[in-house]
């Protein structure tokens, strides 16, 4: 077994070169691609010969047990939490403006008062 584990992660098409040792757990994995990326490990999604970190693996597997070999190329999918925030406020505004929209539709329709039938000399209407 290699002493150290070196890994090529690529996240949003920015590669992260990382060596761990093969005892480090997928958490502490997690956690340097966290600092790296900001995307939480709750967030993270590991694709890798084959395999899914977020489906098959529990944070305190090994990198050994978990099957990451030296030299693996690993792709990262996930959000920020920021990116999440900023979606989430747009889903709120539309949320917002729905409700309006659909109290609007409720309400009885008003009729505009105004100048009706004014005579003016020398205009028609």
């Amino acid at each position: 077994m290699p002493s150290q584990i070196s890994l090529t992660v690529t996240h949003r098409g920015t590669t992260h070169a990382l060596t761990l040792p093969p005892d480090s757990t997928l958490a502490a994995l997690q956690a340097r691609l966290e600092e790296l990326t900001s995307v939480p490990p709750s967030l993270q999604k590991l694709l890798y010969k084959g395999k899914n970190s977020k489906a098959t693996q529990n944070a305190e597997v090994t990198l050994a047990q978990a099957g990451f070999k030296d030299g693996m190329k690993v792709q990262m999918l996930g959000s920020t939490t920021q990116e999440l925030g900023g979606l989430k406020a747009v889903e709120d505004q539309q949320r917002k403006r729905d409700q309006i929209l659909r109290e609007r539709a409720l309400k009885a329709p008003t009729k505009v008062s105004g100048i009706q039938n004014t005579r003016v000399p020398g205009i028609m209407f």
